[in-house]
């Protein structure tokens, strides 16, 4: 059994527009991802063959604040800092770990190629996460991980079966 890593997930120059093709001849479809742990875990499932990644060179959107004090309300929007993006990632790479997966490498867009028959992201995440809620939060990652691979299965039949090699 090899072992897979976030190294062969193909890099492109540029991210895809959303559910366009990647190119002339690529004439697959491709979301971005939302980040999580959870999608990350997602996209591991799927596997290298149906996801891309691009670098994010996009300047991060400002987050809104809102304090409550003597019965008044503000509202302010803050620029991200380093510690905003370290928190987030840690707790990527926490539920990752807790999967027994590699953590997933930072400063990164995710897209998902969107199989035959799903109509785009919300779709296809929901997809996963409607068959993981059969089991009403009795899963801890390593075990959802397992399901999300039979779901991925399903999802991308191309004619071979995705690892789940870790």
């Amino acid at each position: 059994m090899s072992k897979k890593s976030w190294s062969a997930y193909l890099i492109t120059e540029a991210p895809p527009e959303e559910g366009c093709e990647v190119s002339a001849s690529d004439r697959r479809r491709f979301a971005e991802v939302p980040v999580s742990g959870w999608h990350a875990l997602v996209l591991w499932a799927i596997g290298p063959a149906h996801v891309i990644r691009c670098l994010d060179q996009r300047v991060p959107e400002p987050i809104r604040v809102v304090c409550e004090s003597g019965g008044q309300r503000t509202v302010r929007l803050e620029e991200r800092t380093c510690g905003d993006r370290s928190a987030v990632e840690s707790e990527i790479h926490d539920y990752l770990m807790n999967a027994r997966v590699p953590s997933q490498p930072c400063g990164y867009r995710w897209f998902v190629e969107i199989p035959g028959g799903i109509s785009d992201c919300d779709d296809l995440f929901g997809r996963f996460s409607s068959s993981l809620s059969e089991y009403r939060d009795q899963l801890m990652p390593v075990e959802e991980f397992e399901v999300m691979v039979a779901i991925a299965n399903l999802l991308y039949q191309d004619g071979k079966k995705l690892e789940s090699d870790r």
